[in-house]
């Protein structure tokens, strides 16, 4: 049977032992998390000191290919129907209209149809009286009220024109049926996808260039692409003259004297930035 001071001798060293383990066991944990963190910035391509980023930027210009408009057909009426009814002949007109011209149907379309009550502040008789303490006479309440009178009924359409000598003929068209919010035209390109590509083409060219020319400066050689961004594109129509005309006005105009619209042109825009590596 083993002593007390040997007991003593014993718990000491298991608690040495186990200071010992927490020892190793926290500078193995340090290791490692030493070695993540190294992992995490290179998944994070921190790329400082053996890259070359550069920045690439084109432009393209291109002719508007479509008009648009938009306007709205409003009524007012006791009924939803009777409004509904007055709208679908002043849409069922312009429609017409706009056959005649030759634009297509399938470059007209709705964009949104609205039917709210339409609400009227009205004077209400007072039947009832009171008396107060000094024995003035006064009618309780309020002596107006919100009462129903209609509906407002509105769609709002979209017209897409291609033919930009039509557009005057459009213009009368809407002037002579009275439409609201008649906001256009409006030149644009209608797909403008294989320009933005054209244009992202000529930065990326714009960008190797910058890279080589800049590589030779330094006296390196340019390794593999390890980044690709893209950013900054737009389609940005240049401002141009519009003379510009409320429905009621147009219809008085419009047949003695066609409105100057020169179409300008339209910019696409592309911004890309590539980070080579270098050898």
């Amino acid at each position: 049977m083993k002593s007390k001071k040997n007991q003593n001798e014993d718990h000491q060293g298991h608690i040495k032992l186990l200071m010992y383990a927490g020892t190793v066991f926290l500078l193995v944990l340090s290791i490692l998390a030493i070695t993540l963190t190294g992992f995490v910035v290179k998944g994070n391509k921190n790329y400082d000191g053996d890259t070359i980023s550069v920045t690439g930027t084109a432009e393209v210009n291109a002719t508007p290919d479509v008009a648009t408009f938009s306007f709205t057909v409003r009524e007012t009426s006791k009924t939803t129907d009777e409004a509904q009814s007055v709208i679908s002949e002043k849409l069922a007109t312009i429609l017409d209209g706009l056959d005649r011209i030759g634009v297509d149907k399938k470059d007209i379309k709705t964009e949104s149809y609205t039917m709210y009550p339409r609400y009227e502040w009205v004077r209400v008789d007072q039947t009832t009286q009171k008396v107060g303490v000094d024995g003035t006479v006064y009618f309780p309440g309020e002596n107006q009220k919100q009462v129903q009178v209609g509906f407002d009924v509105s769609q709002n359409v979209s017209v897409k024109l291609r033919d930009f000598d039509k557009v005057p003929e459009v213009l009368t068209l809407f002037g002579e049926i009275g439409v609201e919010n008649l906001y256009g035209p409006n030149f644009h390109i209608d797909e403008p996808d294989d320009l933005q590509d054209e244009a992202r083409k000529m930065a990326i060219a714009e960008a190797k260039e910058k890279a080589k020319q800049l590589a030779k400066d330094l006296g390196v050689r340019l390794g593999k692409v390890v980044s690709f961004n893209e950013g900054g594109n737009g389609y940005y129509p240049e401002p141009y003259y519009a003379k510009t005309l409320s429905a009621v006005a147009y219809e008085e105009d419009a047949r003695s004297v066609a409105p100057d619209l020169p179409t300008g042109e339209n910019t696409i825009t592309s911004t890309v930035n590539i980070i080579y590596r270098i050898k």
